[in-house]
């Protein structure tokens, strides 16, 4: 088998004799030489070099533990956390994706014990056990609408973390601090926000009563939200008491404006980034794809909400509802 030699620089506020070469190993058991097997490594996407049991050999530089990924042919993944210094991944087709080991690495334990726990309160307890762990407090915000636990649950995890550590439990929060907000959806009323665009202008829902708006919520590597730019500029640009807002829920602003340009595409409305309850506004609206149009009418009501750009649904509800 080849070895591959490379170095992943993470740029981190981490002394440099922190770093430590770590030999990674990554095997397969029980698909065969036929496997068709994919690692999602480093950010990038690997295809094995040949068929046999081990996936990927190489030596990089670590300072944190990384997460890496294999994928199935039909798309189904399995995760897992490799340590500084030394990684031994063995990925079993019996008990996928629970049953992946590695060796030595006790934040992939971490993970295994929050993610595959048998029922909800062992995943509680473990998370409890684990509470300021990194990958534990990672898990736990970036899924813990899937996780099974309760509203008080949620709320006693939260609690439970160091102070230091809850800033990085901002999704966690933003749902518990709107867990008594209605849900904006079709013939509510619209939750009014203010958000910033790239220069730090800000724009207010609620200084367009008196005309349509539509919300745009979308992401920078939303494909779908891309392509459908140009027919939402097409469509929307018809109608003079229509405004339209783009509010992204990331804040890669310099990769956002060098997509627009290669795609030569150029809103004519304001697209924000920013605003002091942001991740609470994407929590009251339940924003879990993009992109995510609401239509609100002159009065303040959500007029329609749907999901996904293409089709005729823009352009037929433009000309349905707006007057």
């Amino acid at each position: 088998m080849k070895k591959a030699t490379f170095f992943l620089f993470i740029l981190f506020c981490t002394p440099l004799l922190s770093q430590e070469q770590t030999s990674i190993i990554i095997k397969q058991q029980g698909y065969g030489k036929n496997h068709g097997l994919r690692l999602i490594f480093n950010g990038k996407i690997i295809e094995p070099e040949t068929q046999e049991d081990i996936l990927l050999e190489l030596d990089t530089v670590l300072i944190e533990p990384l997460y890496a990924q294999v994928l199935q042919k039909n798309s189904r993944y399995t995760g897992f956390w490799i340590e500084p210094g030394f990684g031994e991944v063995t990925v079993f087709k019996k008990g996928f994706p629970g049953s992946t080991e590695v060796k030595g690495s006790k934040s992939h334990a971490v993970y295994k014990s929050v993610k595959f726990a048998d029922i909800p309160e062992d995943r509680f307890e473990n998370f409890l056990t684990h509470k300021d762990h990194p990958v534990a407090i990672d898990y736990l915000n970036g899924s813990f609408q899937f996780s099974g636990l309760t509203a008080e649950q949620l709320q006693q995890l939260y609690d439970a973390v160091d102070e230091n550590n809850k800033p990085k439990l901002d999704n966690l929060r933003a749902h518990l601090v709107t867990r008594s907000i209605p849900t904006v959806k079709i013939d509510s009323d619209i939750y009014d926000f203010t958000g910033q665009d790239k220069e730090g202008k800000s724009y207010s829902t609620g200084d367009y009563r008196g005309k349509y708006l539509l919300i745009d919520f979308a992401a920078t590597g939303c494909g779908p939200c891309w392509a459908g730019y140009p027919e939402l500029i097409a469509e929307t640009s018809k109608y003079d008491k229509l405004q339209v807002i783009t509010f992204n829920e990331d804040d890669a602003i310099d990769t956002w404006q060098s997509i627009a340009d290669k795609r030569n595409i150029e809103l004519d409305w304001p697209v924000l980034w920013s605003g002091e309850n942001k991740k609470e506004v994407f929590e009251i609206y339940k924003i879990q794809g993009w992109p995510n149009f609401f239509l609100i009418s002159p009065e303040g009501k959500v007029l329609d909400q749907w999901m996904g750009s293409g089709g005729d649904h823009l352009k037929f509800t433009l000309n349905r509802l707006v007057k």
